[in-house]
């Protein structure tokens, strides 16, 4: 038997609640936990639903419900949770799986189609909390559409989401066992990685402006779980522009410039600056910026790359510069 679930408006105070004790004890005894997880989610969206306005609730059986997706992440979890077929339009930028690509297109983090959105019908708008424009979303929520925010801050973010979504879509118990197994991958490689020596790194997202992270920005506790250290000083701008002057007085000793298959960028030639340890040794880092920058399943994957890379360069050094600080 199909099960029905309320969908509302904007994502209830109770999932931050749950948040909270999901990440503290997530799946350290998967079985009891998994169950408790799922058995919350339960109660406490229908009974979060009663203090909505009607106009704000619909009920509908959950495999049949019409999404509209404003996220690639979240494109990516519904597929992997073999919910893609409910997925009937995406924002620019949803390519993986293969599927996703044939996806209507309704904007992007700059504008959405609001015409197109409303023509579709869809049963559930999901969107990018902090990428997808904040006039667009209020003029749908005006318009009477039924949306949930998502916002990846951490890696433990995507197992909340893939649960969310599960429940969403009556597919908890596929969602249950992603998580874990998610859980369990990320767990492995801050047991492998993120006690080795500290390799001091600069991140390069971007060369024109030359830009890197801070310690907000997604990529950050990647470099965390890999035993790297971000060699620019703290500040609260995620991803700060930064000059080849900062960067030569900071002096990495690995230089990293992700890189996507699908949208070919320019990277900064650092060649000139060969007092920087890192272009004196070429130690430079090209991992895979579609699996890095994107809160999907696939993250995981590009994280271990990255690591792999990062103990490539510190087992280089360890070889021809023993006992050096990095």
């Amino acid at each position: 038997m199909t099960s029905t679930v309320a969908v509302q408006a904007s994502r209830p105070q109770a999932l931050l609640r749950l948040r909270a004790l999901f990440r503290r004890a997530l799946f350290r005894q998967p079985a009891l936990l998994q169950a408790l997880v799922l058995t919350l989610l339960l109660i406490v969206y229908p009974a979060a639903a009663k203090t909505t306005t009607a106009a704000a609730v619909t009920t509908k059986p959950t495999s049949q419900l019409k999404l509209i997706v404003l996220a690639p992440d979240l494109v990516e979890l519904l597929y992997s949770l073999g919910a893609g077929e409910q997925i009937i339009a995406a924002s620019e930028h949803a390519d993986y799986p293969e599927a996703a690509r044939a996806l209507p297109r309704v904007g992007n983090y700059a504008g959405l189609s609001l015409e197109k959105i409303i023509s579709l019908q869809p049963d559930l708008v999901l969107y990018w909390q902090s990428g997808t424009p904040a006039a667009d979303i209020e003029r749908l929520q005006q318009l009477g559409l039924k949306l949930e925010s998502f916002e990846s801050k951490t890696l433990d973010d995507i197992a909340l989401h893939l649960l969310r979504l599960g429940e969403l879509t009556g597919r908890q118990q596929q969602a249950a066992q992603l998580a874990g197994q998610f859980h369990a991958e990320l767990q492995a490689l801050k047991t492998k990685y993120s006690q080795q020596q500290q390799l001091a790194v600069f991140y390069e997202i971007w060369d024109n402006p030359l830009s890197s992270i801070g310690p907000s920005a997604w990529p950050a506790q990647h470099l965390a779980i890999c035993g790297a250290r971000n060699v620019l000083p703290d500040g609260p701008n995620p991803y700060p522009q930064v000059s080849a002057e900062q960067v030569l007085k900071a002096n990495p000793w690995l230089i990293i410039q992700p890189v996507s298959e699908n949208e070919p960028r320019t990277l900064f030639n650092w060649q000139a600056f060969s007092s920087v340890k890192a272009v004196e040794y070429q130690q430079f880092a090209k991992p895979n910026s579609d699996l890095l920058h994107r809160a999907s399943l696939r993250t995981l994957g590009g994280v271990r790359e990255l690591c792999q890379l990062i103990e490539k360069s510190r087992q280089f050094y360890a070889q021809v510069l023993p006992g050096a600080g990095r």
